[in-house]
């Protein structure tokens, strides 16, 4: 792995340049140390049961800049590990970090964008749930990602509007014990949209489109290039009623190194049909369309479309679409629900994709808004307004985590996540529900995972409250080749109790309880594919600002 990117180069670079005007501003620096003992006692299929003690140190730093039109924010923490078994002691040190960066030169019309992250993440699909720094340790690889875009807004013309993004990214990880290769990946991205102004009242339309590449370094597949262009015409004819046109295009292409070779599958659709529009948030649209693609099935194929955006209320909105592409029929849906004290948000998606670009651009869908670097639900909030948009210093927390594979192949990811949660007193309680089917074009694999989480704060009085969580995953591969085939299930449980001393000391007190279990191989899996891990763990945090 590099040990310095292109990317952070650019970005040092550009806080260089700034003048010492704009650099007139706020900065704050802020940390927390974390000490703590756990011990664990694993019960395996072929080693038994074996005890386990770690004591645990984790300072954690946050450096915040803000400015009238500069925003920025680092955060790097330390996890160092000391442990002690009967039959083998090690010492673990895991660094990782994550920044971003917001400049707005030209307010509402120009923002230029920069992020990025170091960390450690299982690189093994059966360890989903239970896999750490505490167990299955060997499965953690370290990966990195840097991101610089930047987006131009021009929304406010008479007649049209028009958006334009560039973005350029890298990811890189460390090999796998799996026997993974190392990602090494860069990316270009280029998309635009322009659509009719707010005195086009007869005609509505939106002319799309997409282009990225991404260089696979150290993949000998190639190259993975893709495009996409959709556009849409509602022309009113009576009242509410709209005669709609529709075409698309898409394209999904992986080209060898000396480009000798390349591997396309592409769709073209157009249709002609109607819309009942009552707004601009409110319409429903059907048209009869013809396609062709490179799939023969697809071949001169008439083919019903549906298009379907309606606001409900000013706190419920539903958008869905229904049509086909190069693999078929293809689906997608969008629905959120928010109230004083409850939110809640469904996402459905069908994207062909690799892995880096899952974690260059990660979804998030969280209904929590949560400090920076925190771990617990009992310190997130709900948000009293619709429109409220964290601080530099905080995150919408997603409640799920995505099943991701660390190595780089092209797949077609089907994937519903449902996400919501409620804050009103003393409790907090959050839902999830993920589901994601990975179909992996390059070769016969298949990998469904389904997975359920629910949490829960209470707060007992002012400086005490309890917590706890538990997730669960079923993980399902089907292949040729058995070493990607099998199923397995995984259970995360944990429940404790924190108690605050003034405003910078917490002392708490949890449980954990771990299951694996399955057919499913397990890679190098130092407890193999059936283990249960109990841990007790107490630790005391200190906060300064």
């Amino acid at each position: 792995m590099k040990s310095f990117s292109q990317i952070q180069y650019f970005t040092l670079l550009f806080l260089a340049s700034l003048t010492p005007s704009t650099l007139k501003a706020e900065v704050t620096i802020s940390g927390q140390v974390s000490a703590g003992n756990t011990y664990q006692e694993v019960k395996t299929q072929s080693n038994g049961t074996r005890s386990l003690n770690t004591i645990e140190l984790s300072p954690t730093v946050n450096a915040k800049y803000q400015s009238k039109y500069l925003n920025g924010l680092w955060s790097s923490s330390v996890t160092h590990l000391e442990r002690d078994r009967s039959d083998l002691s090690t010492t673990d040190t895991y660094g990782e970090y994550n920044y971003q960066l917001n400049w707005a030169p030209l307010p509402d019309v120009l923002l230029i964008e920069a992020s990025g992250f170091l960390n450690y993440r299982n690189a093994n699909t059966a360890n989903f749930l239970v896999s750490d720094f505490f167990t299955n340790s060997e499965d953690l690889v370290k990966v990195r990602s840097n991101r610089v875009s930047s987006l131009i807004n021009l929304e406010k013309g008479e007649w049209l509007n028009g958006e334009g993004t560039i973005a350029f990214s890298e990811t890189a990880s460390d090999s796998s014990n799996l026997g993974n290769n190392a990602l090494n990946n860069n990316s270009a991205m280029l998309s635009g949209t322009l659509s009719n102004g707010r005195k086009s009242d007869r005609l509505i339309f939106e002319l799309s489109g997409q282009y990225e590449d991404t260089e696979r370094e150290d993949n000998s597949a190639g190259d993975f290039i893709t495009r996409k262009a959709a556009f849409f015409s509602d022309f009113v004819v009576f009242s509410d009623w709209a005669l709609r046109t529709t075409a698309f295009h898409e394209g999904n292409q992986v080209s060898s190194r000396l480009d000798s070779s390349s591997t396309v599958r592409q769709f073209n659709s157009y249709g002609v049909g109607v819309t009942y529009r009552q707004s601009a948030n409110r319409y429903i649209a059907v048209t009869m369309n013809r396609s062709d693609s490179h799939n023969e099935e697809n071949i001169d194929d008439t083919f019903v479309g549906l298009d379907v955006g309606w606001a409900l209320s000013t706190r419920t909105y539903f958008k869905a679409k229904y049509g086909r592409r190069f693999f078929g029929e293809s689906a997608s849906a969008d629905f959120s629900y928010n109230s004083k004290f409850f939110r809640s948000s469904f996402k459905y998606s069908e994207d062909v994709t690799n892995t880096s670009r899952l974690l260059a651009n990660q979804e998030n869908l969280g209904v929590f808004v949560c400090p920076l670097n925190s771990f617990s639900i009992a310190d997130c909030f709900q948000p009293n307004s619709l429109s409220y948009s964290p601080t530099i210093d905080e995150q919408l927390v997603q409640l799920s985590n995505q099943n991701i594979e660390l190595q780089d192949n092209v797949i077609l990811r089907k994937s519903g996540n449902f996400q919501a949660g409620y804050d009103f007193s003393r409790v907090t309680v959050a839902l999830s529900w993920r589901y994601s089917e990975d179909e992996y074009l390059d070769f016969e694999r298949l990998r469904r995972t389904y997975s359920f989480g629910t949490s829960l704060s209470y707060q007992l009085g002012k400086s005490t409250y309890i917590f706890a969580s538990l997730d669960y995953a079923n993980i399902n591969d089907k292949s040729d080749d058995e070493n990607f085939n099998g199923e397995g299930d995984n259970y995360n449980f944990n429940a404790g109790i924190n108690r605050e001393f003034g405003k910078s000391l917490i002392v708490a007190l949890d449980f954990t309880y771990l299951k694996q279990e399955g057919d499913i191989l397990s890679g190098f899996s130092a407890f193999g594919s059936d283990f249960t891990d109990k841990r007790l763990s107490a630790s005391i945090t200190y906060t300064y600002d």
